[in-house]
């Protein structure tokens, strides 16, 4: 422990302990996945932030109930009416056709076709779009042997694997289709092959974003979704991609340019059948999507090489460990209400930047930074209620105490107004006449006693007049009278008036005072703190030292300053000097007589004047009091909300009602408790 006090300064504990706190928390969070809070998370950026717009030059071809009704058949239909579709597709010179119908269904169909002139005539037709310019491919489908290879003669036709990935085992486990294949057993599939016939891709080229998967020899990237899909929830328009069905190429009802230079993707689409469609982000709020769109959105984000690149591990950490720290201070350095306002603009600012960086490309994982944020929002709270329920229960035993020395106090100032300070006049007064009508008789010890009493008296009197400067300064009657005056004379008179009892110590009082502008000030006032310095120089200052004054003017300001040869002070001394009743606790001053209240008086009396009281003392050395006022004077203050002390708390003690619910109050009281 001595350690740590040792090598960890006091005012560095607390950001240490917030750093220490945020670190435990992030370590914490990171060991948890929230991998389906994070999947909702990155649905709802994917549904309701922008998106890139979908290629244009990619056109859906479906084989659709339209297309069925029409021909009079079921899906996937026999070979000869995708023969003749291709043919009549031919027409139409597209850029690149991908063929994602299951042509191992269509074999189940009638396997007769494939054997006679229906098979041969589609792979001519194949062949003689590949010489003009067009690629054709065929998309296959996978299962656990390996790639599920189209029917022969239509197996020489070049294929790839086309595979719609879902979340089954990994990630949130909620069968939706977010990511794609990239490659399986090094194979590219469907639509990096394509991309990369039609040169749009260079060989061995891996999408944005791309990560591996050795378990299975395969690689992955998330693609993007192209377009606002949420705002088009009927059927035929989410496709998002310019859309044809199978039998209006089949009946040639386009117009001749509507497929040139596209990349037509063919695919079946019926209604009734669930295998044409998967689970999107989409899904949860408007439609399940036909994978035959999944299909050209992953070919759009191949093509523009626009996947989604996912924050690395550290990234993530660094992220949730600031916006854990960042909670955690302003929450407890601030208002409840301000921390409960913090705390949600920084999770919206979080999620707004998540929003924008996720259209860029680059997906900051939400779950984990978002979680830190309302978790230290709820670490903080309690701990904090139960540190202002701990302030609030020495606030309340305070205000009994702080209750009951006011009343004393009240008690006590009426004693010394009214019981004590006619006595002593009258006993002072006594001790003159005796000593002035007597002293012939008297012996010189009586004379003595006398003159004993005639100090003690006077003593007593000055003890008097501060408490009852006191009771008025911490009242709302001080008022002051300001007067354009020269310092200068005041200081000289004080020197003056201060020259017998200097001489009766051997102390020799010099000044330096530069030539001034008037100054406003309450002359009664700042001659009591003058008189007061110096009469403290003289106490505590050896006999046969030196006491010198100066006055200066310094920018717009008017400096007094007055410096001894005294014992000096301490820092601790130095802190607690303007404070009540406050002495010095050595052998030294406590035979000094004093009340303790002068520096708390001339502190407020120069505060008062808009002023400031500075000192300057090392132990052995001296000190140099510096009283520093303003050169345009000062404003006259109605109440004593300025004054250091007890009254500094006595707003909060009457917002309480402690002091109002006294009815021994007096009325005087009573007014000073309203501020």
């Amino acid at each position: 422990m001595w350690l740590v006090e040792k090598w960890i300064p006091k005012n560095f504990e607390k950001p240490l302990i917030l750093i220490a706190a945020a670190f435990a928390l992030t370590a914490i969070l990171l060991s948890f996945e929230f991998n389906l809070l994070e999947a909702n998370l990155y649905d709802f950026r994917m549904i309701r932030g922008p998106q890139k717009a979908p290629d244009a030059s990619i056109v859906l071809v479906t084989l659709d109930d339209l297309t069925a009704k029409a021909l009079d058949e079921f899906a996937p239909l026999p070979l000869d009416l995708h023969t003749r579709f291709l043919e009549s597709l031919e027409h139409y010179s597209p850029k690149a056709v991908g063929y994602l119908v299951d042509l191992n269904q269509v074999n189940q169909v009638n396997p007769e076709l494939f054997k006679k002139e229906w098979g041969t005539r589609f792979v001519e037709v194949a062949k003689r779009m590949t010489a003009k310019g067009s690629v054709v491919l065929l998309g296959t489908p996978y299962d656990v042997t390996g790639e599920v290879l189209p029917p022969f003669p239509l197996s020489t036709i070049p294929h790839s694997i086309a595979v719609i990935h879902k979340d089954g085992n990994v990630f949130s486990e909620d069968k939706i289709t977010r990511r794609a294949l990239v490659d399986l057993n090094e194979k590219p599939v469907f639509h990096l092959e394509l991309a990369n016939r039609l040169g749009l891709i260079a060989s061995g080229f891996s999408p944005r974003g791309s990560f591996a998967i050795p378990e299975i020899d395969s690689r992955y990237f998330f693609f993007r979704y192209h377009g606002n899909t949420i705002f088009k929830p009927k059927f035929p328009d989410s496709l998002n991609y310019k859309t044809y069905s199978f039998v209006d190429i089949m009946h040639g009802t386009l117009p001749k340019n509507a497929l040139e230079g596209k990349i037509v993707l063919v695919g079946t689409l019926s209604k009734d059948d669930s295998a044409d469609f998967a689970f999107t982000p989409y899904s949860k709020t408007a439609f399940v999507n036909p994978k035959l769109a999944i299909h050209a959105n992953i070919l759009d984000s191949v093509i523009h090489n626009d996947g989604i690149v996912r924050s690395p591990n550290w990234f993530n950490g660094v992220i949730t460990f600031v916006l854990s720290l960042i909670v955690l201070t302003s929450v407890l350095n601030s208002t409840p209400l301000s921390g409960v306002f913090s705390t949600l603009g920084l999770a919206i600012a979080f999620v707004v930047l998540g929003q924008i960086s996720f259209y860029e490309g680059f997906w900051i994982r939400e779950s984990q930074p978002l979680v830190a944020i309302f978790v230290s929002y709820y670490l903080v709270v309690p701990y904090r209620l139960i540190r202002e329920y701990k302030q609030r229960w020495d606030y309340q035993k305070k205000n009994e105490v702080l209750t009951q020395v006011e009343e004393l106090k009240t008690n006590f100032l009426s004693l010394v107004t009214h019981d004590l300070k006619t006595p002593v006049a009258r006993i002072q007064g006594l001790a003159e006449v005796i000593l002035r009508k007597s002293s012939e008789r008297l012996l010189d010890r009586d004379k003595e006693s006398l003159t004993h009493i005639m100090d003690s008296t006077e003593e007593l009197n000055r003890f008097i007049s501060s408490i009852l400067e006191l009771s008025k300064a911490e009242s709302q009657n001080l008022k002051l009278h300001l007067e354009s005056k020269d310092l200068n004379q005041l200081i000289e008179r004080s020197i003056e008036g201060s020259r017998a009892q200097a001489r009766a110590r051997n102390i020799k009082i010099t000044s330096n005072l530069e030539p001034l502008f008037p100054v406003k000030v309450d002359v009664s006032l700042l001659s009591k703190v003058i008189n007061n310095l110096i009469d403290n120089a003289i106490k505590y200052s050896p006999m046969g030292s030196a006491i010198h004054l100066e006055s200066k003017e310094v920018d717009s300001w008017v400096q007094v300053s007055v410096k001894d040869q005294g014992i000096g002070m301490n820092e601790e001394e130095r802190r607690n000097l303007f404070t009540k009743f406050y002495r010095v606790n050595n052998s030294t001053i406590s035979k000094t007589p004093g009340t303790g209240l002068g520096l708390y008086l001339t502190k407020f009396f120069i505060e008062a004047h808009q002023g400031r009281v500075e000192v300057e003392s090392e132990t052995g050395q001296g000190t140099t009091f510096k009283i520093i006022l303003p050169l345009q004077g000062a404003e006259p203050i109605a109440d004593a909300s300025r004054s250091p002390g007890l009254t500094r708390i006595l707003p909060w003690l009457t917002r309480k009602g402690s002091l109002r619910s006294n009815p021994s109050k007096t009325a005087n009281e009573k007014e000073k408790a309203h501020v």
